[in-house]
């Protein structure tokens, strides 16, 4: 179970917090693309969401077609690495445990119901994505979970089926490479 002043921390943030969290994604994802970040002054949380998926798809299909998605990957999954480590910094994430609270609170703020379980199995059952994205644009997004995961647990990403593939669920696990067992 996570430590309990991690799960407070979860619990309480507020709104604009969780906006902000979202802008930021939004942020380093548009960098990563070489794009400006489209205006989302006024915007709920849902409509930066969509605004989120067509932007990310759009630039994700162009990146694919102009032969740039190697370079482009790279830049998705740096910059989540670095969210991610900033993420790890900021709150108290001590045990895989409190690696999988921070992932599971991660992926709510994105309409994503995801769970991870002790050994590291990951199971998303309802993906806000997957209506937005096809096979090809879900594995070339899927840099920025890798990052995430990696700068936040120390630990490697590896999906082995997709709801975009026509999977019922979405199923991947975390190898840890840290020696935190907690």
């Amino acid at each position: 179970m996570a430590n309990l002043t991690l799960r407070l921390l979860l619990a309480v943030l507020p709104l604009a917090v969780r906006k902000k969290g979202l802008q930021d994604l939004f942020r380093l994802t548009a960098e990563a693309f070489g794009r400006e970040v489209p205006d989302l002054r006024g915007r709920s949380r849902r409509e930066m969401l969509q605004r989120f998926a067509s932007f990310t798809r759009s630039e994700a299909e162009k990146a694919i077609a102009q032969e740039t998605s190697i370079r482009v990957r790279k830049d998705l999954y740096d910059n989540a690495l670095r969210l991610g480590r900033d993420i790890r910094r900021k709150l108290p994430v001590r045990s895989r445990a409190d690696a999988a609270a921070t992932l599971r609170f991660l992926y709510r703020l994105l309409d994503i119901d995801q769970a991870v379980d002790a050994r590291g199995g990951v199971t998303i059952h309802r993906c806000f994505f997957a209506a937005h994205y096809n096979a090809e644009v879900c594995r070339f997004m899927s840099a920025m979970d890798e990052g995430i995961v990696a700068g936040l647990v120390d630990g490697r990403l590896v999906f082995s089926q997709r709801l975009t593939e026509g999977a019922d669920r979405c199923r991947a696990r975390i190898e840890w490479l840290g020696g935190n067992d907690g």
